[in-house]
């Protein structure tokens, strides 16, 4: 197989070429003893960069990984800290509001509706409270579906009212 002209790549070289001639010079170039200092000191400094920018793509690699996972395996529903309120004392909190299907499409509280699938800024009171009706939402859904059922549950024998057991009741 004939050797490729390294100007020309789909063509062969010319038989009587030899390395030197493709090389463009005869003789290799010597340089001083200052420009290769010169050149690996430059080399190195490169060298640190790409090692500092590759350090910080590993980090942030690490981030999303574990925040992938993160996701993976809690609920998407979490609150976060939004600062304080103006009186400086109040904890604010952004908070998605994730109804149930049976749920409805909005909470409401003192007339405000806030609804399913957005996200708001509460206070921790208000937050405790949204948070509570949220997940009774949730537990309902279950009760409905049967999620909830414990098929190994004690029978219980209760008669209520008032009066004596009737005699079917009796065991």
């Amino acid at each position: 197989m004939a050797a490729r002209n390294s100007s020309e790549p789909g063509k062969p070289a010319p038989e009587s070429a030899d390395a030197d001639e493709l090389r463009g010079s005869s003789a290799p170039v010597e340089e001083s003893r200052e420009a290769l200092l010169e050149r690996i000191k430059a080399l190195e400094s490169e060298n640190a960069k790409l090692g500092a920018a590759k350090d910080i793509a590993e980090e942030e690699s690490a981030r999303l990984s574990a925040q992938a996972q993160s996701a993976l395996l809690t609920s998407g529903v979490v609150e976060r800290f939004a600062g304080k309120a103006e009186d400086g004392e109040t904890d604010l909190w952004w908070y998605r509001i994730d109804l149930a299907p049976c749920g409805g499409e909005h909470l409401k509280i003192n007339g405000t509706p806030y609804l399913h699938g957005h996200t708001y800024k509460f206070d921790t009171d208000t937050l405790r409270s949204i948070k509570e009706m949220v997940a009774r939402t949730w537990v309902h859904e279950n009760d409905i579906n049967g999620h909830a059922f414990n098929p190994y549950r004690q029978a219980q024998n209760k008669v209520l009212g008032g009066g004596p057991v009737p005699a079917w009741a009796r065991s």
